[in-house]
Parts: C-alpha cells; structure tokens; sequence
C-alpha cells in the first residue's frame, strides 16, 4: 500500500506525513501509470522532494469526501481526468453514456458534468484561500472563450466560470513543479510569476510582455459569431507558431492573459517513465478492473506532439505540434524491465506509439517561424524530415527483446507519410500489423476531406493497394479497417450518400461510426457553430437535427434500426432507388 500516492490521512501517516503539500482531485479512477495524468503529475512532483496525494473521483455529492487528505499546504490540482468530462459523460447524440472506460467496473456516473467546476467549487466549500489550479485536457481545452456543444452555447474560459486561481494548459509538469517550488521557497501566491503553460487573470496589461496577441474583445466573441470565428483563428494561428506570444483575452471586468509553452524536453520525458509507478490500480479497487489501465499496461509512448493539424482534433492544442521524442534506449529499456517482467505479460506489445505512431523521429529541419494549420496539408511541407528512419530502428530493436512476440501499432499511422517510405511500409505490414491495421481516412468525398484537413483520397487508395498486394504476394490474410466521421462539418447529405454506396461497393460493414461530436477548441468545433471556416471566412454546409441521424443511419445501413431513417434521408435526396440494394431488404 505504501507504495502508492496515499488517497486518505491513514496512507499518508503510513508514510510518515501528517500533511501533504499538493494534493490532486482527479475525475479518473486512480491507476498509478505515466497514460494517467494525475499519477504522472504526482510521482513528477514528488520525485522533487513534495509530498503529494490523490483524491481520485470524490463524491460531489458529499464535500466531505474532499477532506479525506486534509487542507494541503501548498495547493489544489484539479483535473477531469484524462478525457473532458462532457464528452466522457455523454454521446454525440447528447445522450448519458453506459460506461466510463476510466472508473472501476467500466461504471459511469463516478464523476460530475463539468468536473472543473463543481470540484472547485466544493474544494472552496470546505477548505477556504486554499490556491486552486486546474490542469488536464478539460481545463486546456477550454482556456479560452470556446463554444460548448452541450449547452448550445458559447462559454467563456473554464478559469473564470470555474473560479480557481490559475490554468495550466497542455503537458504543465514543469509549470505544476514551478508553483510549487516557489511556494516552497516561501513566495506568497500572488506574488509567483506566471508560469509557462498558464492562464491567469489581470486587473490591467500593466506588467504583461510588450509584444503580444490582443484578442478581439471576449464579450462580443460570445454573441457575434463571426468575431468568435476571428478569436479562434486568431489565437489558433498564434499557438502555431515556433515562439508564439503572450495571448491576452480581454473581458468587462478583466484580462486573461495565457503565457507561452515550454516544452519539455525528450530526455526529462525518458525520466518521467522511470518514476517510482506501480504501474497497476490502486488497491482499494480490490481487483476491479479499470479498463483504461488494460489498453496501457502493454503499451508504451514514444513520443508527445501531432503536426497533423486535422480539422476535428484538438491533440495539437493540447500537446503541441512539435514531436518530444523519448529515446531509443529510453523506450527499449521499459520495454525489457518493465513490461517484459510483468507476470501477465503473454508476448504482445499492443502500441508503441503515440498521437500518430509513424512520426516518431520527424521534425521540422528549419528554425525559421511557421503558421502553418498543419505540417501535412494540403501537401507535406519541404522543411518537413519525414524519415522513417528512427522508427524503424527502433521497431527492428523491439522485436528482438527477448519475451516480445510481436509489436503492435494501435495508436495509428499517416498513410501519407508511410508512402514515401516503401521499406517502413514492407516492414509495417510484416511485422506489426494484428490481423488489422486501423486507418483513418475519415472520408471519401474530396469537398470533405478540405474541411478536415486530411490527404486526398486516392492517397488512401494507394496504401490499400500497397498493402492488398503485400498480402496477396506474401499469402497473408491482413485487413485494412477504415474509420469514418459522419455529420463533419463541410459533408452534405449526397456526400454521406456517397460513402454509403463506397463501403456498399466494397462489401464494408463499418461496426462504429464516429457522429462528429464538436469537442472544445477545434477547427471542426468552430465551423459547426458559426458556419464558417474561420481561415478561408468561407460558409459551410453544417450537419444539424436529424440530418446528423441521417448521416450516420447511411454508414451502418445493414442495421434493422436504422432502416426508417435511410429511408427518409433516400426521399429527401430523390433516391428511393437504392433503398433496397444499401439495406439488403
């Protein structure tokens, strides 16, 4: 027991702590793994002399349950858990979830709509001028006035409506270590400098950088769409850059005033994986699985970071578009000590990989500055290195770990980079491919795949062949399965048509449609609200009501459910004609 983060008084005194110094509330389970936000945060920080704990989703129906560590000395952290708790709690269709992937049992219901704010609030219910910082993907993502696809609404940055002291934003162990090792020193809170990776709110400019981003004003954004449309392309366009500026949010009463980046490094990342982990759930779950841990605990990341810049993703807001590399040594040494030596460890490395597994290794060969939406499209950029080189030796060297069977790459590639590497792609579907490859082309229409931000589709067609022809050649029974997105932004009802009959041409039963769900601080996201691109200021044909039904009924059309639904979308096209040959009735 001892060996993990105490979660009450009783394991903290077990370690010899009357008192802890940071204590993190976390809507996740507690599973002591470096794919588990609070658990990273808290063996980073305690490597660094701080005595920490975890409260791992409280009752919030209790605040008591919220003093089960005591009053911290320094401050609070407080996190959803690794997923927004809105898009964890409900579907596209706005309809309650069955199951949490990161709570015991695969339960839902262990956690609040809106897991920043209702934690905060009862933090300062029971423990009063007690700092409070919100961290992970809710609080990142929602740093600035964004738009909120539950409530139908533009909503201003999670910092003000959640109340807490400070935001940090994207991977923020360094800025987490920073506050407190400042506290630590004796600096009064208000007094800290702002870190790295932080929002904070300003009575005045007074005291910020000279050369900064001034958003256009905060309350307007919230009611005028078009301006909401220049906010975002304004601070999207400043992030991209290789040293972006300050970004001020002005509102009424105040500034928000968001601090830029400092990545970590790739040899701090190697020593994070090193820290003391369990690398198992916490004891108080007796034995009941939490399967999140089960997709983790025979992976591993390579890597932080996606230059892919896709319309509908936000893991470029969050983790940046530089790749963090670990190194070779770093990742093969986990893989021998660790993984390897778990006694239910059956041979098969499930990932090794990151965002996107194939850019391992790549990096920009230029200092020069960038705002490029994306390092892939419409074509790869020249100052792109897009070799494979550090993959494949670091693959080659996996394989050969004495106890490893096979190595996996569940997290994904880009087919557009693999093609310009056919060794990678013949050792690729050798060596690392389960039976299926999972890959993304998300759509076929050329119209939408502008609007996403994805490679054009004859590249996709291309691969398939490729790797059709290494099967048939090698007399391999390998499968490609594709994912589609239904309703994106930019897809008209004839272009969900158009896929449907594509995957009926090709006999493809596609089990799970992604129905666009418009998460925080995506292109995607502010293209449903406003209509607009808001790079090209073009307007867009937006899925919307039933037509969102429609789209997805038409990608699953062999299901009995959906029969009415491909029927009134077939009339509303003048199409009844296919009705009988897409739904085999």
């Amino acid at each position: 027991m001892s060996n993990f983060l105490p979660t009450n008084l009783q394991e903290a005194k077990a370690l010899g702590w009357d008192t802890l110094d940071v204590i993190l509330v976390s809507g996740d389970a507690y599973v002591d793994h470096p794919s588990f936000g609070s658990a990273l945060i808290g063996r980073y920080l305690e490597a660094h002399g701080f005595k920490v704990g975890i409260l791992p989703q409280p009752d919030w129906k209790n605040p008591e349950s919220f003093t089960a560590l005591g009053r911290p000395n320094l401050f609070f952290c407080v996190s959803s858990g690794n997923i927004d708790s809105m898009v964890n709690n409900y579907t596209a269709d706005k309809k309650l979830r069955r199951t949490d992937m990161y709570s015991p049992n695969n339960e839902s219901g262990h956690r609040p709509d809106r897991a920043c704010i209702v934690y905060t609030s009862l933090l300062r219910q029971v423990y009063k001028n007690v700092p409070v910082v919100l961290g992970g993907v809710e609080a990142s993502l929602r740093r600035f006035v964004h738009y909120d696809y539950w409530d139908d609404k533009a909503r201003r940055s999670l910092l003000l409506d959640a109340k807490a002291d400070l935001l940090l934003y994207g991977m923020s162990e360094k800025a987490t270590l920073y506050l407190a090792e400042q506290m630590r020193l004796g600096v009064k809170w208000e007094d800290i400098p702002q870190p790295p990776n932080s929002t904070k709110s300003y009575k005045t400019l007074a005291g910020l950088p000279a050369d900064r981003l001034l958003l256009p004003p905060a309350d307007q954004a919230l009611k005028d769409k078009t301006i909401f449309a220049e906010h975002f392309a304004q601070y999207f366009r400043e992030g991209r850059r290789k040293r972006p500026r300050w970004i001020v949010e002005p509102y009424p009463d105040r500034l928000l005033a968001t601090s830029p980046p400092e990545n970590i490094t790739g040899q701090e990342v190697d020593e994070l994986f090193f820290l003391p982990f369990q690398r198992a759930p916490h004891p108080m779950y007796k034995n009941t699985p939490v399967p999140a841990y089960d997709f983790v605990r025979f992976s591993t990341i390579t890597h932080r970071g996606c230059f892919g810049g896709c319309a509908f993703c936000a893991i470029s807001q969050h983790q940046g578009r530089q790749i963090i590399n670990r190194s070779e040594e770093s990742i093969l040494k986990e893989l021998r000590e660790i993984i390897c030596k778990d006694k239910d460890f059956k041979g098969t490395i499930f990932d090794l990989g990151g965002p996107t597994a194939n850019m391992y290794g790549m990096h920009c060969k230029t200092t020069k500055d960038c705002a490029r939406n994306s390092c892939l499209y419409p074509k790869i950029c020249e100052n792109l290195d897009t070799s494979h080189s550090r993959q494949k030796t670091l693959l080659s060297r996996a394989r050969k770990i004495s106890g490893i069977k096979k190595v996996l790459l569940n997290s994904g590639i880009r087919y557009d980079l693999a093609l310009l590497d056919p060794e990678y792609m013949e050792m690729l579907f050798t060596y690392h491919v389960g039976g299926q490859l999972s890959l993304a082309p998300e759509h076929i229409c050329e119209n939408v795949l502008q609007v996403m931000g994805k490679p054009e589709y004859k590249l996709y067609v291309k691969f398939l062949n490729k790797f059709l022809a290494f099967n048939k050649k090698q007399n391999l029974k390998q499968y490609i399965v594709p994912y589609f997105i239904s309703s994106h932004p930019g897809c008209t009802l004839e272009n969900a048509l158009d896929l449907a009959l594509y995957l009926n041409e090709h006999h493809l039963k596609i089990e799970q449609v992604q129905n666009f769900t418009p998460t925080p601080m995506t292109t995607a996201t502010t293209m449903y609200y406003t209509g607009i691109d808001p790079f090209t200021k073009k307007y867009l044909h937006i899925p919307k009501g039933e037509e969102r039904s429609f789209q997805k009924a038409l990608l699953q059309p062999y299901l009995p459910k959906n029969y009415r639904q491909i029927a009134k979308a077939l009339k509303l096209l003048n199409r009844l004609d296919l009705l009988k040959s897409l739904t085999c009735r």
